[in-house]
């Protein structure tokens, strides 16, 4: 701040500079606050985007977990012939799952019989789906058996 200057014998050049002065503090001030709430928006957003890829992940990982079981499910059909469905595209076809973890997730399996050489092999391929609408998470796995 600059008090008056000029009761005080100083020169109107230097009054003049001084009071040129005035009011810089405020405009410094809501600047550095903007600068401040825009820092703290970006914060926020990533905050956000890393909660929603996090959510998506473990979607993922779950449904990873829904196929395998799917394969592992239809391996035992496959290996126990008195139990078997017929190997086709709709092998098991659907199949909601209400094990604690996998609750909400449903299975398809595809069955295909190839014969080489005398020998018979099954192809399983195991698609596992969690959640719904935009937040669907989709794995598949593929296994082969020998019985």
């Amino acid at each position: 701040m600059c008090p008056s200057l000029r009761k005080q014998g100083i020169s109107t050049l230097h009054a003049n500079s001084c009071s040129r002065q005035r009011g810089l503090g405020l405009p410094s001030a809501l600047f550095l606050i903007l600068i401040m709430i825009l820092i703290v928006a970006a914060i926020n957003q990533l905050n956000e985007m890393s909660a929603a890829a996090y959510g998506r992940e473990w979607l993922g990982i779950r449904a990873f977990y829904a196929a395998e079981s799917g394969a592992q499910l239809s391996a035992v059909y496959v290996l126990t012939p008195e139990i078997a469905p017929v190997c086709d595209a709709n092998f098991i076809n659907n199949l909601n799952l209400t094990t604690f973890g996998l609750s909400e997730c449903r299975v398809n399996v595809a069955c295909d019989e190839m014969i080489v050489q005398t020998n018979t092999y099954f192809t399983l391929t195991s698609t596992g789906t969690c959640g719904t609408g935009i937040d669907t998470a989709t794995r598949a796995i593929q296994i082969r058996l020998a019985p």
